[in-house]
């Protein structure tokens, strides 16, 4: 769903004081997601309140060792198994279209501090050139035709394996967005900040319940999928969700 104003932010375009007088005007696709957004918003109010006003969510310290522990330990092992088969990766991926090997695009992680996430590049170079930061989406035509499969069987979330060691994402947690997303819906959604209470995951529940994000709902069910998992999170949710993630993936439901 693109969002761009102009080729701005709506965030950036309502603040950008030396602009603040100029009449703003939207295509009909970003004024529709406008609307929708602010429809679902005020039948979620309460909810949304709620969330916004709940107490700090404070895990075990145990639990949080734990968890960082067992991050250290598969992101190593991870990291080394993906060695032998880089080489035969990235000759693939240069094979079927120019460009880098290896993609890394800016996210939101805990208490909104930014990071460099990084992939496998799976789209064609320059993807959102034209169009500005856009959600993706099923059969995105942006992707390559191995960048495809790399989705499909999730290889190309390898490299943030990398990311979990360094400590900015874990196995489990909200997925990480875009600051530019992030700036809109944070303005837009109240409660919607408290997914940066807690560490991004590569997977989680709402990836699990929701998946792609496609219209303006999509941003109030992951809300209440990523508050859910931090109100419950503890080991036994962790394991039970990243079974579920292996078991997805290998049937092609993920």
């Amino acid at each position: 769903m693109d969002i761009m104003l102009e080729g701005r932010s709506i965030v950036n375009a309502t603040d950008d004081r030396n602009s603040s007088d100029a009449p703003v005007s939207y295509n009909p696709a970003q004024e529709q997601f406008r609307r929708e957004l602010h429809i679902v918003v005020s039948k979620h109010l309460q909810y949304l309140h709620e969330v916004d006003d709940m107490d700090n969510i404070e895990p075990t310290k145990l639990y949080l060792a734990i968890k960082r522990s067992l991050d250290i330990f598969v992101s190593l092992i991870g990291l080394l198994l993906l060695v032998p088969i880089l080489p035969i990766l990235a000759a693939v991926i240069k094979i079927d279209s120019r460009g880098p090997v290896f993609y890394s695009q800016e996210r939101v992680g805990k208490n909104r501090k930014l990071f460099k996430m990084y992939k496998l590049r799976t789209m064609v170079v320059d993807a959102e050139h034209k169009t500005g930061p856009v959600w993706a989406t099923d059969n995105d035509p942006r992707v390559t035709y191995v960048g495809r499969f790399l989705r499909k069987s999730k290889i190309d979330e390898l490299p943030q394996l990398l990311n979990m060691l360094k400590g900015e994402m874990s196995m489990v947690g909200p997925r990480p967005e875009r600051p530019f997303f992030v700036n809109y819906f944070a303005e837009v959604v109240p409660g919607y900040s408290r997914r940066f209470d807690t560490i991004p995951g590569i997977t989680g529940l709402a990836q699990l319940r929701n998946g792609y994000d496609r219209y303006a709902i999509d941003v109030i069910r992951k809300l209440r999928f990523d508050i859910t998992y931090m109100k419950k999170m503890g080991l036994k949710l962790d394991l039970m969700l990243l079974t579920e993630t292996v078991l997805s993936t290998l049937r092609g439901r993920l």
